[in-house]
């Protein structure tokens, strides 16, 4: 192409580029399906926020800025790889926790994603496709799999303006976006005073304050309609109101799930209790009707209600969940403390529930060669049988959860005599699984990914540890990776799991020195421990353990 009476070269290629641009807009405009071309360039640097979404093949999770989500929350969907290295995956929560929109349409097995001003329209089966309004040709026919559309990652993301890469040797794709700061990527503020994590520990003075009543007043506005509360960050400010545009699928949803729900119905409780403001009260009995309507028919609850989808199904112990609601419920049924305002219904159906879900308790203590152990994390709603949780977390004898079970068990005024079997079978079976004379040992590494990495090494002096999990079948330390395959060893466990989180605790100790001394001399039972292992040198009498 050339152009007439123009001097500058720099003029010329503008004028060139503009030409070139209008003669593709009306190719665009004239001809049916085309197909979508990538975008080819790195983000501008337009003023606005870069965010990088990460996927690693074989892994069901993906991350936003070094922070991991599940890919389908309650599932274990990992992504797959198509002919040309790109990858093949479910993207809806990956565009909304972007600050963007997904609409999934059942009816018609297709979807609507929009971000940055910009959208797709794309359907199960077919590669015609519409981005922006217009009609295209996309690189792959989406599958609708489990409810969801599966779809071309980098096909998608290119149409939304990413800057996308391929990692061969880690299998690992990304994609950088360059987004206008928005209401949703604000997030939920963070600090304060009083925060997610904090939330329990306020006095009885702070919720006759005026700063209480407002923390009662943020509680009381992210409560859902079904009286249940969604999870938060433990940093999550409760002093001013939540970013409910923040919260997005699962999050959004009421759950037990990290003190969730139990946690909000106990402050609402307090703060009516110290303000005598009466919607404090019904708030609280909301959350109380939730719970109970929340009961699964075996007794138990699960993690997620209502609709909970794949492990968010299973009854769970996990992070004390089940220890927490039966908690309230014994006190909401006794009319006491906090909860001395339920009526006698109320009282009733919480008495109810509370019998049955301590059933449930004692007919999910596991059996090792016909003794009695600990608690899965989670149980199977249909079968009881111990389950899997995330991809990670096996079917397995949890090392932390059963911890609290065994305290809640411990603070029953009058155990029955099945009450008394849990509690000392699994103290026998804690104490015979500690692990002595190691210790887990952070190493800072720059090499690395995060900068360091943590190793077990022997030590003789170090306090007892408890694995996070064991074995239902031999009673033996059990670790994995987000691939799902039993380890037996800390050291075999994949980098990122390895870091990112925590496969041995020492919950266990304070319970077996304290905790279980003292309902020994209230309830007049005689100890298990085959001795007093803390009130020896550490390393010298357990070595044969």
């Amino acid at each position: 192409m050339t152009v007439q009476g123009t001097s500058s070269p720099l003029l010329r290629v503008l004028v060139c580029s503009a030409l070139a641009l209008m003669a593709v807009q009306a190719i665009a405009q004239s001809a049916p399906a085309v197909p979508a071309p990538p975008s080819g360039s790195s983000p501008s640097r337009a003023e606005g926020v870069l965010r990088t979404v990460a996927l690693i093949m074989g892994e069901p999770n993906y991350s936003i800025d070094g922070g991991y989500q599940e890919l389908e929350e309650g599932f274990y969907s990992a992504p797959e790889l198509l002919p040309g290295e790109r990858m093949f995956a479910p993207i809806n929560e990956i565009v909304v926790a972007l600050g963007g929109e997904a609409t999934l349409a059942a009816d018609s097995r297709s979807a609507l994603f929009s971000l940055n001003g910009r959208s797709v329209r794309l359907t199960a089966g077919s590669t015609d496709a519409e981005v922006d309004g217009k009609r295209v040709t996309a690189d792959k026919a989406p599958e609708w799999r489990n409810g969801n559309l599966w779809v071309s990652v980098w096909w998608v993301f290119d149409q939304l303006g990413a800057y996308s890469k391929w990692d061969k040797p880690r299998q690992r794709f990304t994609a950088s976006f360059i987004l206008p700061n928005s209401k949703k990527q604000a997030g939920v503020a963070r600090g304060g005073a009083v925060v997610e994590g904090n939330l329990g520990e306020q006095n009885e003075a702070f919720w006759a304050s005026a700063q209480g009543v407002t923390v009662g007043d943020v509680v009381l506005g992210y409560q859902n309609a079904d009286g249940g509360w969604p999870k938060l960050e433990r940093d999550s400010s409760l002093t001013v109101p939540v970013n409910r545009a923040a919260l997005s699928g699962f999050k959004a949803k009421s759950t037990i799930d990290n003190d969730a729900t139990t946690k909000q119905i106990i402050a609402l409780a307090r703060a009516f209790k110290g303000s005598g403001q009466v919607l404090f009260r019904d708030g609280a009995v909301r959350g109380i009707e939730y719970l109970l309507a929340a009961q699964h028919r075996s007794g138990g609850w699960q993690q997620y209600w209502p609709e909970p989808q794949g492990y968010k199904a299973r009854i769970t112990f996990n992070d004390d969940a089940i220890a927490n609601v039966l908690e309230i419920l014994r006190d909401v049924a006794a009319r006491r403390g906090d909860f001395a305002f339920a009526g006698l219904d109320l009282s009733r159906r919480a008495a109810a529930a509370y019998d049955a879900g301590l059933g449930l308790i004692l007919k999910t203590q596991i059996v090792v060669k016909g003794k009695l152990t600990g608690w899965c994390a989670q149980y199977d709603e249909n079968t009881l049988k111990p389950g899997m949780g995330r991809a990670f977390e096996l079917p397995s004898i949890s090392g932390g959860e059963s911890v609290n079970v065994v305290r809640f068990l411990m603070s029953i005024d009058k155990p029955s005599p099945a009450v008394v079997r849990a509690v000392q079978g699994a103290v026998s079976w804690l104490d015979a699984a500690k692990l002595s004379g190691i210790k887990r040992v952070r190493r800072e590494d720059r090499t690395l990914e995060y900068g360091f990495d943590f190793v077990v090494e022997k030590d003789p002096k170090a306090e007892p540890l408890w694995a996070r999990f064991y074995d239902t079948t031999e009673g033996k330390p059990l670790f994995s990776s987000r691939d799902s395959k039993p380890r037996a060893n800390f050291d075999e466990v994949a980098y990122e799991r390895r870091v990112k989180y925590n496969w041995y605790t020492s919950e266990a100790a304070p319970m077996l020195k304290t905790d279980y001394p003292a309902w020994l001399q209230r309830t007049g039972q005689r100890s298990v421990l085959r001795k007093k292992w803390w009130e020896v040198e550490p390393g010298a009498a357990e070595a044969g353990d």
